[in-house]
């Protein structure tokens, strides 16, 4: 097997300056341990993301880790540790934070379409805020708080103009995602009759995975604006500015320069609204950019083959664990961070990577320079898979199993989650499974 190149560790320093822990001989031997494919998470590149999240944002801010971002428990219970409240989305994703150690009352809902077992979940367990998408919504949660005989707080999910600030793939204005300013004025002047239901404050999302600090301070400024306009005659408690902040992903990625965003943050935009006599909880959602940077996808080969002048390795993983290099999530695909086998001062030549999917959409990387020794056995490592990679990707497509997750943490390593059997995932579909008869299944 040929040697891993010291690119690997350098990958770690571009993903933001963290410590490279995760040397090739360590991840190979996690490979040889655990088997392959398999996502190993870096504590410590973790713990230093959210400290340098500390120290840019403004004393006093909230941060709420994004379940989304990397549902395992033991990721969501590290960022307990460290603080973090959570932002969910779904009834599971609640009950996944607050056995991970995180209080309901550091805990906000996001998303477009809450039912009203969602709503009533959220206020039976108390949550901070659910972050309101619409009036109507808002109006369903006043029903089923006072059926309920309990208080709720809200916070009304601002869609800001399209031109406030760039959002990748088009995603900002008119669309699913919150509402205009003009039904958040509305909905403020009838909050009287809104009780048991508080309206506490604001959000907004800016964007998703941006690296780009220009436009994130271009878009809250325009969300500060909009709070001030809509909070006169209405002090807000919080305000939410979301988050969106990205994390190298690509093999030309540079990392976010935080210190545009802090000077915003502490200058004199954001502190017009302390001047105008209000002091609201300042809050930010973020997960790619903590969880992104500490993981790797280890992945081997499995075969390679020359075909019309272009080499081919087929690896053991693929799409099915990690859809994020498919583009998908990113709404463009460009190449992405990659080590394998290259011997310093060693020929190489480039390689497409695909994976075991009898489907043409398996292609993890294109023209990787990779030695011209590789052969089947070599480990393959992609870079910054942290965040949206296993739990967002089609993990029964073609039945193969889950991958196992590792965490390390200094000189130790925990198996944070098993490899699961496809034959494991049949089984739990079953009319007959113990599990169909759990309460909240729907009936067939």
């Amino acid at each position: 097997m040929a040697e891993l190149p010291d690119i690997l560790n350098a990958g770690a320093g571009a993903a933001g300056g963290e410590a490279a822990n995760l040397s090739h001989a360590r991840l190979e031997g996690i490979a040889e341990r655990y088997g392959t494919p398999c996502f190993v998470y870096d504590a410590a590149v973790m713990r230093q993301a959210a400290g340098r999240l500390r120290a840019a944002l403004p004393e006093g801010a909230a941060l709420f880790y994004p379940v989304k971002a990397n549902p395992n428990p033991a990721i969501v219970g590290l960022f307990a540790d460290l603080g973090f409240g959570a932002e969910v989305a779904s009834r599971s994703e609640l009950a996944l934070a607050m056995a991970a150690g995180i209080p309901a009352k550091r805990i906000v809902w996001s998303g477009p379409a809450k039912t009203d077992d969602d709503l009533a979940a959220a206020v039976k367990v108390g949550i901070y805020a659910i972050q309101i998408e619409s009036r109507g919504e808002i109006e369903r949660l006043e029903a089923i708080a006072a059926r309920l005989e309990r208080p709720a707080t809200a916070v009304l999910r601002l869609d800001l103009p399209q031109d406030a600030g760039a959002r990748r793939g088009d995603w900002a204005g008119a669309s699913s995602f919150g509402m205009d300013e003009a039904t958040a004025a509305a909905i403020l002047g009838v909050r009287d009759r809104l009780a048991p239901v508080e309206i506490v404050g604001f959000h907004n999302h800016p964007t998703s995975g941006s690296l780009n600090a220009a436009d994130f301070v271009r878009r809250f400024a325009t969300f500060i604006e909009a709070v001030r306009r809509l909070s006169k005659g209405f002090p807000p408690r919080f305000v939410n500015f979301g988050g969106g902040f990205g994390a190298p992903f690509y093999a030309d990625d540079s990392a976010l320069d935080l210190d545009p965003i802090a000077a915003f943050l502490r200058g004199p935009e954001v502190q017009a609204v302390a001047g105008e006599g209000l002091s609201p909880q300042l809050g930010f959602e973020m997960g790619r950019y903590v969880t992104g940077p500490a993981g790797r996808y280890l992945s081997r080969v499995v075969a390679v083959k020359r075909t019309a002048g272009r080499r081919f390795a087929a690896l053991d993983g693929g799409i099915h664990h990690l859809m994020i290099v498919s583009g998908t999530l990113r709404f463009l695909r460009r190449p992405v961070a990659v080590a394998g086998p290259l011997t310093k001062g060693g020929e190489s030549e480039p390689t497409e990577l695909t994976g075991p999917l009898c489907a043409p959409t398996d292609r993890l990387a294109s023209a990787v320079l990779l030695s011209t020794a590789l052969a089947p056995g070599d480990l393959i490592v992609f870079s910054g898979c942290g965040a949206y990679g296993k739990h967002a990707s089609p993990l029964n497509f073609l039945g193969h199993d889950w991958p196992p997750e590792i965490l390390v943490d200094g000189d130790e390593e925990r198996l944070i989650a098993r490899r699961v059997r496809f034959e494991e995932v049949l089984a739990l579909q079953s009319p007959d499974h113990p599990a169909a008869a759990e309460p909240g299944r729907v009936p067939p």
